[in-house]
């Protein structure tokens, strides 16, 4: 199956060469980005959502968004009062309902095949506005069984993240879990050490200091680091809008 092109290879672009990374979501699904306040990891994030809107190959299509936004900031603002977006205290029900729906594909209830992406900005955030104990444990075990069983029916979580943790992740088996990893920007050595293997940590320590904003480095399918740069978007209205209109759309009727 083709994949969705998202991302420019770093070290290409230094030579004046654009060469798209490509995500192929049947056999890397679950993304994770991660990033400190300002590396561009939101930019990325809907990039790569537009993208796949507009980009997915037919098998895959239509391509159906759910966009969580536990901090409730400005990045995804536009879309409020659109179904599939949950804002704030109304976060946790949109875990909720992401995972009956794939409950609902893995019964046999629903038959249908098209791509379910979840993104959310801030695992960690959503966890913490939860009060009750079990409920938490409640949420962290349903990311856990979204990252470990829903590939096969076509299920995507999408997360990002400033510190990755134990709370983001819910297991260190969970990390596994993402077919693909990006962090953005430089970063400390405990956050490599959640995200990267030894060997990707050993090339980005030889590489060095990675550059700005929108800069940093992949793992795919658990191979070995590179370095990426996010592309430069010209339009963020057009950008935002790819997004709102998927979640306008009602792909129940």
């Amino acid at each position: 199956m083709k994949g969705v092109e998202f991302i420019l290879d770093e070290c290409e672009h230094r030579l004046g060469v654009e060469n798209w990374i490509s995500l192929d979501y049947d056999k890397s699904p679950h993304f994770l980005w991660s990033g400190r306040t300002g590396s561009g990891k939101s930019v990325a994030a809907k990039l790569l959502l537009a993208r796949t809107i507009l980009l997915a190959p037919p098998e895959l299509q239509p391509v159906e968004i759910t966009v969580i936004d536990p901090k409730s900031d400005t990045d995804f603002s536009f879309l409020e009062g659109l179904p599939r977006f949950y804002r704030g205290e109304n976060s946790p029900n949109g875990l909720n309902d992401f995972f009956e729906a794939f409950r609902k594909r893995q019964t046999g209830e629903d038959k249908t095949r098209n791509l379910k992406i979840c993104f959310v900005d801030e695992f960690a955030s959503l966890v913490n506005l939860i009060e009750d104990k079990k409920e938490k444990e409640s949420a962290q075990r349903k990311l856990s069984l979204l990252l470990m069983l829903s590939r096969s029916f076509r299920c995507s979580i999408q997360l990002a993240t400033q510190q990755p943790s134990a709370q983001t992740m819910g297991s260190s088996g969970n990390r596994e879990q993402f077919g693909a990893i990006c962090l953005l920007g430089d970063s400390g050595s405990e956050t490599l050490q959640m995200l990267f293997d030894g060997d990707s940590r050993e090339k980005i320590k030889a590489f060095g200091h990675i550059g700005g904003r929108g800069v940093g480095w992949i793992s795919i399918n658990g191979g070995i680091a590179r370095p990426v740069r996010v592309p430069l978007v010209e339009n963020f209205k057009k950008l935002d809008e790819v997004i709102k209109n998927n979640l306008s759309v009602d792909f129940e009727n």
